[in-house]
């Protein structure tokens, strides 16, 4: 008989430590190891055209536009920035139309396409543009 209430409150103080060890978990308040990861989703859109500076032909500037592009065509040298052309007069920049034949390596934001003669053209700020090749020829 001895054995068996032994046993028995053996097994009862078994159970009793078993079930309040899962009902009261260790949590450690000084842990050093603590990770936090942020997760964030980047959208890039392009910028929209309404934004864009209107520049008219015969336009006169003292500066150029930053990050614009210097195009060379039949010994004239022009500087694009967003679809506009800039020709050097004398110390000033001046707002040209492009001559046909100018090549750039990409088109301006906010053009437009266009099919013409069954071919696609693309258009901006009434310059049209043909794809040949890498790159955009004035037409």
């Amino acid at each position: 008989m001895k054995r068996v209430t032994i046993a028995a409150s053996l097994g009862l103080i078994m159970s009793l430590a078993i079930s309040s060890a899962e009902a009261h978990p260790r949590i450690y308040s000084h842990t050093s190891h603590s990770r936090v990861v942020v997760q964030r989703d980047i959208v890039v859109r392009p910028a929209p055209a309404a934004n864009l500076v209107a520049r008219t032909i015969g336009a006169v500037f003292n500066t150029l536009p930053a990050n614009h592009v210097r195009v060379v065509h039949a010994g004239r040298t022009y500087y694009v920035h967003d679809g506009i052309y800039y020709a050097r007069q004398g110390a000033r920049y001046v707002v040209v139309r492009p001559v046909a034949g100018i090549r750039v390596t990409s088109l301006p934001r906010g053009y437009t396409t266009a099919r013409i003669d069954g071919r696609i053209h693309y258009r901006f700020n009434d310059v049209t543009y043909r794809r040949i090749n890498n790159y955009y020829v004035v037409v």
